[in-house]
């Protein structure tokens, strides 16, 4: 029965610090103190408050300068095509001054028993030149002319060398003439006739019908 009494003490000691050691932290904390988080409570805390720091770096991208061909078209100008000079043919008795005045000319001689000579001169090149025969018709009250064929010709007729012809005028009729190709490629008709005021020589075109 002693022993009984001895172990109840000895029991409720240990059973009371066994309960001290299980609970340490409610026997020494402060009441005003706040409670000390834990390590968990600490890194989640820390991980909600603390500021995000994001670094953003711009890029400024400098446009490359553009580069501008710059093409210069030059026109060349069309060449003018300018009309050719329309072609005049004179006729004059041929003096010893006239002659005289020219280095060469061509020459056609129809007959030695004609002693009047005449030249021809051109203000510029002429193709082809001929001395014809000219003769006429009448056809209602009119004189109609022809040509009725070449006695002399020239391919190259030129101011520089004009062309002397001998000629003999048998009355009002004409019955010599000429014939030649003009600026445009035509071929042209005049018979030859002297004038009725002065006596000057003339040239007057005609349609070879």
């Amino acid at each position: 029965m002693k022993k009984a009494k001895l172990l109840l003490p000895l029991v409720l000691l240990a059973t009371i610090f066994l309960t001290a050691c299980a609970n340490p932290s409610t026997q020494g904390s402060d009441p005003t103190e706040p409670p000390t988080p834990s390590a968990s409570e600490t890194e989640e805390a820390f991980s909600t408050t603390a500021p995000v720091t994001s670094s953003t770096e711009r890029i400024t991208e400098v446009p490359e300068p553009a580069t501008v061909t710059k093409e210069t078209v030059t026109e060349t100008p069309e060449p003018s095509s300018s009309a050719p000079e329309k072609v005049q043919i004179t006729v004059e008795y041929a003096t010893d001054e006239i002659l005289s005045s020219y280095d060469s000319f061509s020459e056609f001689i129809e007959s030695e028993e004609i002693s009047q000579k005449i030249i021809f001169t051109t203000n510029v090149r002429v193709k082809k030149l001929s001395f014809i025969k000219v003769v006429y018709e009448e056809k209602n009250g009119e004189f109609a002319f022809f040509d009725n064929g070449e006695l002399h010709s020239l391919e190259d007729f030129s101011p520089e060398k004009p062309f002397l012809v001998s000629w003999m005028d048998f009355g009002a009729i004409p019955h010599r003439g000429i014939s030649f190709v003009d600026e445009n490629d035509m071929t042209r008709y005049f018979y030859l006739a002297t004038s009725g005021e002065d006596g000057s020589l003339i040239l007057t075109e005609f349609h070879n019908e």
